[in-house]
C-alpha cells in the first residue's frame, strides 16, 4: 500500500493545483487536480481511497474534466463536465458527471466555498462485476488562509451495491 500512496501523493502534491485529504473512521482519499497550463479550463484529477475496512478494496478514480465561462460566473460559481475511469479490485465503470462549485459565498471573514459532483454509469460503460455506478459527493469548507482550506463531506460510491457512503473531513492545498 505504501508502494502506491507514497508516489501517488509526490506526483500529486509536485504537478497538481489542488491536492486534498479526506479521512474517516476507516479511510483516506487522496484526491488531486491537475490544470492543463496552456488552457486552465481543462484539467486531469485523480483519486486514491484506501479503505482499511474489511471486505473493501481500495478504490481509485482517473478522468478528464472540462470547465468553462458560463451563466454562473456572475455568482462565483463554475460548472464542469467530467468523464472517469472508476475502479475497485472487482468492479469498474467509466461515468460521465457534472460537478458545481462555488468559490465564495455568503459574507463571511474567511472565504466559504462548496462543491457538489454527480458521476454516473449505466451498464453500458460498467464492467467486470460491476451493472451499474453512481458517485455522489458535496462538500462545504473555509479556506483559512489564501492556499489551503478545510471542509467537511459527505461521498456516496455504488456500484452494485454500495461501496461507501459517509461523511468526512478534510484539508486541502491549493498551489
Amino acid at each position: 500500500m505504501k508502494k502506491i500512496l507514497l508516489p501517488f501523493l509526490l506526483a500529486g502534491s509536485i504537478f497538481a493545483n489542488d491536492l486534498n485529504i479526506e479521512i474517516t473512521n476507516y479511510s483516506l482519499a487522496l484526491n488531486t487536480e491537475i490544470t492543463i497550463p496552456k488552457n486552465p479550463n481543462y484539467a486531469v484529477r485523480g483519486t486514491y481511497l484506501y479503505n482499511d475496512k474489511p471486505n473493501q478494496n481500495n478504490y481509485f478514480s482517473i478522468g478528464f474534466q472540462a470547465q468553462g465561462e458560463n451563466a454562473l460566473d456572475q455568482y462565483n460559481s463554475k460548472l464542469a463536465i467530467f468523464i472517469d475511469f472508476d475502479h475497485t479490485k472487482d468492479n469498474g465503470a467509466l461515468p460521465i458527471g457534472i460537478s458545481l462549485f462555488n468559490k465564495n459565498f455568503g459574507n463571511t471573514t474567511y472565504p466559504l466555498f462548496g462543491k457538489m459532483e454527480v458521476g454516473y454509469s449505466p451498464a453500458v460503460l460498467s464492467f467486470d462485476n460491476a451493472t451499474r455506478f453512481l458517485k455522489v459527493k458535496a462538500e462545504i469548507g473555509v479556506k483559512p488562509i489564501k492556499n489551503a482550506k478545510v471542509f467537511v463531506g459527505y461521498r456516496k460510491i455504488r456500484f452494485n451495491e454500495n461501496y461507501q457512503s459517509l461523511g468526512y473531513a478534510g484539508i486541502g492545498f491549493i498551489f
